[in-house]
């Protein structure tokens, strides 16, 4: 008997949460295909090193690709700041990769998911849900993402498709490159801790949704970076 390979493409899987799920994923039996600027030598999947601010090149990549199982779009980027700091360029950064691009891949494989009755997982986070002070762009992309995978859920779940929109607090990630803070290590959540909480939705039974994930650690600390 022929046995099927399941197929899945993971955004932002270079690091942090989108590694962490990629190699889960593929431990699953999953085809991952992962895409993200600079993958090291080892991982457990197959790879494509793009800029994803490069959307019509991201595009066509995944054109190519065929119909999946999961879509993760986990890619982010984020800028700190009260908001008249916040350049220009900055927050398109942020519209394309937080937003537009998650939309347009959805969109893109669609077809796909309604056939194999897949699943779509949106990497928003805690933002989606609060007022952001010193982060009001990022929060709002988010929340645009949070929106758009609860009306999309609305609209295709008639299709079989599901989607999930995960809300990760303070996560060890490279998220905070740009800021002049970082979660504390000794409180904060693992990417993998993220990445096993999406998984055990991911294999949920089948007539099973679940359409929003909020993941917070017990405690809750920064510390400013020197």
């Amino acid at each position: 008997m022929e046995v099927t390979t399941k197929t899945a493409v993971v955004t932002g899987a270079s690091s942090g949460i989108g590694r962490a799920l990629a190699g889960m994923l593929s431990s699953e039996g999953y085809d991952v295909i992962g895409f993200g600027r600079k993958f090291e030598a080892d991982c457990p999947f197959r790879t494509v090193e793009i800029d994803l601010t490069d959307t019509s090149r991201a595009l066509n990549l995944m054109r190519d690709i065929g119909p999946v199982d999961i879509l993760v779009n986990c890619a982010g980027c984020a800028y700190y700041g009260v908001h008249g700091q916040i350049t220009s360029d900055e927050i398109s950064e942020m519209v394309r990769v937080d937003l537009e691009l998650p939309m347009l891949l959805s969109r893109i494989f669609l077809p796909g998911l309604r056939e194999k009755q897949g699943y779509i997982v949106n990497i928003a986070s805690v933002t989606a849900t609060r007022i952001n002070t010193h982060a009001a762009a990022y929060g709002a992309v988010k929340a645009g993402l949070r929106s758009f995978g609860r009306s999309l859920f609305e609209e295709e779940r008639k299709n079989g498709v599901k989607v999930l929109t995960v809300c990760p607090d303070l996560t060890d990630t490279a998220l905070y490159r740009n800021a002049d803070f970082e979660p504390d290590k000794e409180t904060c959540l693992t990417s993998e801790e993220v990445a096993s909480s999406v998984l055990n939705v991911i294999k949920s039974p089948e007539g099973v949704v679940v359409t929003e994930l909020e993941i917070r650690p017990q405690y809750n600390k920064i510390v400013k970076k020197s």
